[in-house]
């Protein structure tokens, strides 16, 4: 199932290739419609994500240049098989929590400029950003600059398009709208095939969406998205197939629609069938644990962060220190850390076993006693000293001799299960439990952990959330205490947490229970509200459940105002 692709330029580059087991059902939807412009929609947990990824595996098995906009984090799973064992697509994830390459706000355009030029399938995850105005900062910038450098066809695929292409548009954002309506309207003579995806249609702009060619409805239960249905109907569309039609939308099941491509004389009520990748964008049920692929497929980054850093470097407004070569080197860095702490770690492991020798050696020690057996050397005198046993002989471990609950698993799920314990009966997610014991939630260090306590039945996990069981709790034997005032536990927390996020936790909690707005905090902390360093604090602390949010205003969580 492994696919490969080449990211060398345009000119004599390669092209991305599949085994021919793996073609998709078509869905009655024929391989040169998947060249239409083609719009997406349906109420969220209706299937649409779902369906298009059916959609978007084709284009990869085409060979076809495909670049996906994801502001939810949610289109990953490209890169690996359904049941995550092998390896899927390789896709090149820029940005979000499983990026190859990381980006800030600051990159729409040089990145935009790259994937013009480039022969390459991406996501550009905008999921960790920050903010909304970070996003749309990205973005404006990126569809611009992609649509002034791309000459070849580009499968572009917007989800959660409405945040682009808004009907009422934000006072100062009115550029991102024109660029994308550039794209839609107009971008077809410089190779730009849209796709489109929205559960709010009636929330898309009216002159973008008007623009698809095939319609896929799949459940809707406002009757304003219904109504924007039916403006489309109107200049696409039989009417009175359209009435009956939207009459039928709020019945629709999970992955049920309408397929509906009038320029080709299709219409027709389809299941889409189940995609071939990971589906990542599942949302759980209750107190299922969403398992993680074991195998993804391997990107080749070499080619892609020289081009990026050369496509930054054509923007005179570029500053010195550029987001570009910065990506580069934070991706440098990350590795580096994760080195370093599994070195730290075998190191605390060497030092421990050089203990418990130095320990075994202490205990047996020498006394005088008379040996009437060896004489004394030439010129001592005195007694001659010889080693003896203790009264205690020492306990050896062996196979047949059990070991204390615990002391077999793995130093980083031994931190771990600590920390949980320190805390039980309180609940957290495993990014939560791996800031708490001071450990990297990613990287083979922490999974080895987790792993081994899984596997041992120590931690029992619920909607996400990991607690210790009595067996875990058994075998981390005593513990500190938790903290138990809302100073201690910023404490705690603070010399627990990554920088900036100590600094804004504190600054949060010194207001109480009051809401302070992005500029507020940053005006307090005498930092700017943008940017990487800003982004990577707010996401720490939101990720860890250290504060609440509401939109860009945030303020302490309860556990630091009680």
């Amino acid at each position: 199932m492994k696919l490969t692709a080449t990211s060398a330029p345009r000119r004599g580059a390669g092209r991305l290739v599949a085994s021919a087991s793996r073609v998709s059902p078509q869905v009655g939807l024929p391989t040169e419609a998947l060249d239409d412009r083609i719009a997406i929609v349906g109420t969220a947990g209706s299937g649409k994500t779902y369906a298009a990824k059916g959609f978007v595996e084709r284009l990869l098995e085409s060979g076809a240049r495909v670049a996906i906009v994801d502001p939810l984090g949610v289109w990953w799973g490209l890169r690996a098989s359904a049941d995550g064992s092998t390896p899927g697509y390789p896709v090149v994830v820029f940005g979000g929590r499983h990026a190859d390459v990381p980006v800030t706000s600051d990159m729409g355009a040089a990145l935009g400029r790259m994937i013009a030029r480039q022969i390459l399938v991406c996501v550009i995850d905008l999921s960790d950003l920050g903010s909304s105005a970070a996003r749309r900062r990205f973005m404006a910038a990126f569809a611009e600059a992609l649509y002034e450098a791309n000459e070849e066809p580009l499968h572009l695929v917007l989800d959660e398009a409405d945040l682009w292409a808004p009907q009422r548009p934000i006072k100062g954002w009115e550029g991102l709208l024109g660029h994308i309506e550039e794209i839609v309207r107009r971008g077809r003579v410089r190779g730009f095939i849209p796709w489109l995806i929205t559960q709010r249609p009636a929330v898309v702009h009216k002159d973008v969406l008007s623009q698809a060619d095939i319609l896929i409805a799949m459940k809707l239960t406002a009757s304003q998205d219904r109504d924007a249905m039916g403006a489309w109907i109107e200049g696409q569309a039989d009417r009175q197939e359209g009435k009956r039609i939207l009459g039928d939308l709020p019945r629709l099941q999970r992955g049920e629609g309408y397929l509906w491509a009038p320029g080709r004389g299709l219409l027709e009520r389809v299941s889409f069938p189940p995609i071939r990748t990971f589906d990542s964008s599942r949302t759980p049920k209750r107190g299922e644990h969403l398992a993680i692929p074991r195998t993804l497929a391997e990107v080749d980054l070499t080619a892609i962060v020289a081009a990026l850093a050369a496509a930054g470097a054509e923007d005179p407004r570029t500053p010195i220190g550029d987001p570009y070569r910065h990506a580069q080197l934070e991706q440098e860095l990350t590795a580096a850390r994760a080195r370093i702490a599994v070195l730290e770690e075998d190191n605390r492991e060497l030092e421990s076993r050089l203990a418990e020798i130095s320990a075994l050696a202490a205990s047996a020690v020498r006394v005088p006693v008379a040996d009437p057996v060896v004489p004394a050397f030439a010129g001592t005198k005195g007694p001659r000293s010889r080693i003896v046993k203790p009264e205690r002989p020492l306990r050896v471990v062996t196979s047949d001799t059990p070991a204390a609950p615990g002391t077999g698993i793995h130093p980083a799920a031994r931190k771990l299960l600590t920390a949980l314990a320190q805390h039980a009966p309180a609940r957290f997610t495993w990014s939560q439990a791996a800031t708490l014991a001071g450990l990297k939630r990613s990287g083979g260090h922490f999974n080895s952990g987790r792993k081994d306590l899984r596997a041992a039945g120590y931690v029992a996990e619920t909607n996400g959330l990991v607690t210790p069981t009595p067996d875990g709790l058994k075998a981390a034997g005593e513990v500190p205490p938790a903290p138990s005032t809302p100073a201690d536990r910023l404490a705690l927390w603070c010399s627990r947490l990554p920088a900036p996020a100590p600094e804004m936790l504190r600054a949060l909690a010194a207001q109480g229970e009051r809401f302070i707005d992005a500029d507020e905090l940053a005006a307090i902390l005498g930092k700017k509200p943008s940017g990487g360093h800003w982004n990577s604090g707010i996401a720490v602390l939101r990720n860890n459940g250290l504060i609440e949010t509401d939109g860009r205003r945030y303020r302490p969580a309860g556990l630091f105002r009680e």
